[in-house]
């Protein structure tokens, strides 16, 4: 048995950075909140998820499209949360509204590009 290799689309080695930069962002942001608050717990879960999806997609693991999906709409979800927090009124209001934008935009290519979900497909001729 053997497994083809595959190209990856520039789109998701684009999107591979994109959430490498974000993934290292939550560690960056770490030292600057309260240890044991939600949005510590938040910033860990999102590193550590983000890290995973970046593999997932670098190296287009059959299981990365599906998780990478489900990472993105948690995203939303939570920055959704955020925005009914007292402390994302005013100026905080930018970083939840950007959060569910790029995420939107990320679960847009994913599901509506013709090129993606192919490549993340088992592949296995003999």
């Amino acid at each position: 048995m053997k497994i083809t290799r595959r190209q990856r689309p520039s789109g998701i080695t684009t999107l591979s950075i994109f959430e490498l930069m974000g993934a290292i962002g939550c560690l960056g942001l770490l030292p600057f909140t309260s240890a044991g608050s939600r949005d510590f717990i938040a910033l860990i879960i999102g590193a550590v998820f983000g890290f995973v999806v970046v593999y997932g997609l670098w190296t287009l693991q059959f299981w990365a499209f599906w998780l990478t999906a489900i990472y993105e709409s948690t995203e939303i979800a939570y920055e959704l949360f955020l925005l009914t927090q007292p402390e994302y009124r005013n100026i905080h209001l930018v970083g939840p509204l950007f959060g569910i934008v790029l995420s939107a935009v990320t679960l847009g290519y994913i599901f509506l590009d013709r090129s993606v979900k192919p490549v993340f497909a088992r592949s296995v001729s003999s």
